[in-house]
This record gives structure tokens, C-alpha cells and sequence, in this order.
């Protein structure tokens, strides 16, 4: 937390977002100067779907679900991110409004930029540009293997390839296993792999008896990785 977090550690977590790699020493100094640190509160809305995009953020501990509301009034949780992972920038850099909600999950430490001050940086730090072309890439083929699995594969494949994401982002060594460390409800896990909490139930409980994953307390253990993974290539 920010009691105890250090300049030092605060800067190497920053460090780790993928869009300020490659950035000279002179350039990181004063994206660090540029920023400030900001906690937020369990169920604090960082931004709105539609809200002007005023800010950017890096996460440095706790998570934050990233939602969004369909035209028809459904809600898709497109990501749970975690610490070095940025926030916002894509849409801030653009001068767009928020296409997404963000909502710290548990009480998070962020570094926070004003939009205008990260458009001055991009206009004057070509790694950055190229950093910024690179994650827009990422992002467009994430959308197109998100609709690949809305369009082609089951309810099971997709739920093995939202746990697996999330333990990427997320997860943390326990044994053999790797527990995926944030409070998920059966809901989230349902809004982001396009289903109802009863599948989800349905399918956690029948990977529980077959020793893939354990639940309990909103945590969940993935114990068989390489059972999971393969899930997502069955037919």
C-alpha cells in the first residue's frame, strides 16, 4: 500500500506496464515527475463507460474489473487487471470518451497522469509512439479471438480460456497450482466468457471433481494448468 510502498518499488512496478518500455532514462524520470500516486476504495468506479477520458493509470496492488454495457443492456467484463498493468491510456491518448467502466475490486494503489500531459509525452518520445501502435495491435487481436470464441466454442472452452487469462495477469504460485489472487464471483466468470452462473456452477463443480481447479472464498485454485489448457482445444 502507499504507507509503505517506496519511490523505487512504485517506479519498477510502473516500469512493468508494457507501454513505457524501451522509454530513455531522461523520458522516464519525467513520466514519473508527470504522475501521482492515488488509492482507491473497494467498489470506487475509476471511470464510467462514456465519461470523457481525463486520466491514465498504472495499478501498482489491488484489481480492477473492466466492464462494459451492450446497447442492449447486458454486461461484458472484458479484463480483471492487477498490478503493471495500465489503465486508460489507449482512449486518453486518443481524446475519446471511456468505451469502458473501470472498478477497483479491493482497495488498489494506482499512479495516475492527466490525459493532456500523456498526449505532450507521445507527441515527443517516438519509443512511446511505437509502444502505443504495438498495444493497439495486441488489443485488436485480443477483440478478434474474443469474437472467434463467442462464434465458434463452447461454454466449457470458454471459461478454460477466461481462467487461464486471468491466472496470466493474476495468478500466483501455491503448490503444484496456481491461485488466480482476486475475489471472483461465478457472475464475473459468466460476463466474461459469455454465459449464465448456472454453467458456470455447472462446470467449476465438475472440474472440482475431476481435480482441474477448487473454489472457495471468491478464490479460486487452478490445479491442473495443463488440463485446463487443453480444454480449450477440444471440439
Amino acid at each position: 500500500m502507499l504507507r509503505s510502498m517506496t519511490p523505487d518499488a512504485v517506479a519498477s512496478i510502473v516500469a512493468r506496464a508494457e507501454l513505457f518500455r524501451d522509454l530513455s532514462p531522461e523520458d522516464y524520470a519525467w513520466l514519473l515527475d508527470a504522475g501521482h500516486l492515488q488509492r482507491a476504495d473497494a467498489g470506487e468506479h475509476l471511470f464510467n463507460q462514456g465519461d470523457p477520458a481525463r486520466a491514465c493509470y498504472v495499478v501498482l496492488s489491488g484489481e480492477v474489473r473492466l466492464a462494459q454495457v451492450t446497447p442492449d443492456g447486458k454486461r461484458v467484463i472484458i479484463d480483471i487487471i492487477g498490478p503493471g498493468t495500465h489503465l486508460g491510456f489507449l482512449v486518453a491518448l486518443t481524446d475519446r470518451p471511456y468505451p469502458i467502466s473501470a472498478e477497483v475490486i479491493e482497495e488498489s494503489d494506482l499512479y495516475v497522469w492527466d490525459a493532456e500531459v500523456m498526449r505532450s509525452l507521445l507527441l515527443k518520445t517516438p519509443s512511446l509512439m511505437m509502444n502505443v501502435m504495438g498495444v493497439f495491435t495486441d488489443r485488436i487481436i485480443c477483440l478478434q479471438r474474443k469474437v472467434q470464441q463467442l462464434a465458434t466454442e463452447r461454454v466449457e472452452q470458454r471459461l478454460a480460456y477466461s481462467l487461464l487469462m486471468l491466472s496470466d495477469h493474476l495468478g500466483r504460485r501455491k503448490g503444484e497450482g496456481i491461485l488466480i489472487n482476486a475475489p471472483l464471483t461465478h457472475q464475473d466468470l459468466a460476463e466474461m466468457s459469455g454465459t449464465n452462473i448456472y454453467s458456470v456452477s455447472r462446470i467449476l463443480h465438475r472440474w472440482e471433481e475431476d481435480r482441474i481447479v477448487e473454489t472457495g472464498r471468491k478464490r479460486i485454485v487452478i490445479c491442473s494448468p495443463e488440463q485446463l489448457r487443453e480444454l480449450t482445444h477440444r471440439t
